[in-house]
């Protein structure tokens, strides 16, 4: 990979996959408000709540594993992100939510990519 930018679209593809192919729907790629952004924001079929993901991606463990990199002021402007969408999109006050994170840890070598998929809020 020769950019940060690059490296982090090519994770983005990568998890929009992983989550269709699990039977999510996209709802939103990049979504931003003015106190953050989501990734994407899916719809999970099975449970029926709207999921909010940060999507972590690297192409080795020098700087830790995807995940450590989301922090608690993460988190915060996540929260803020996540309702303002929810406002916007006329979800009700009964619309279940919730907070993923998939990590995308790429192989370059091999050309491979192990994809995980974890809830954090």
């Amino acid at each position: 990979m020769n950019t940060k930018k690059s490296l982090g679209n090519l994770g983005e593809d990568l998890a929009r996959k992983f989550l269709e192919e699990r039977g999510y729907k996209i709802l939103s790629g990049n979504y931003h408000s003015r106190h953050g952004e989501a990734d994407l924001v899916v719809y999970d079929q099975k449970t029926k709540d709207v999921v909010f993901v940060e999507v972590k991606t690297r192409s080795g463990i020098f700087y830790g594993s995807p995940s450590e990199a989301v922090d608690r002021r993460k988190k915060a402007r996540l929260t803020y992100t996540a309702q303002k969408y929810l406002k916007e999109n006329n979800y009700g006050l009964n619309q279940n939510y919730r907070f993923d994170i998939i990590s995308v840890e790429l192989d370059v070598k091999n050309r491979s990519a192990k994809i995980k998929q974890e809830k954090y809020i």
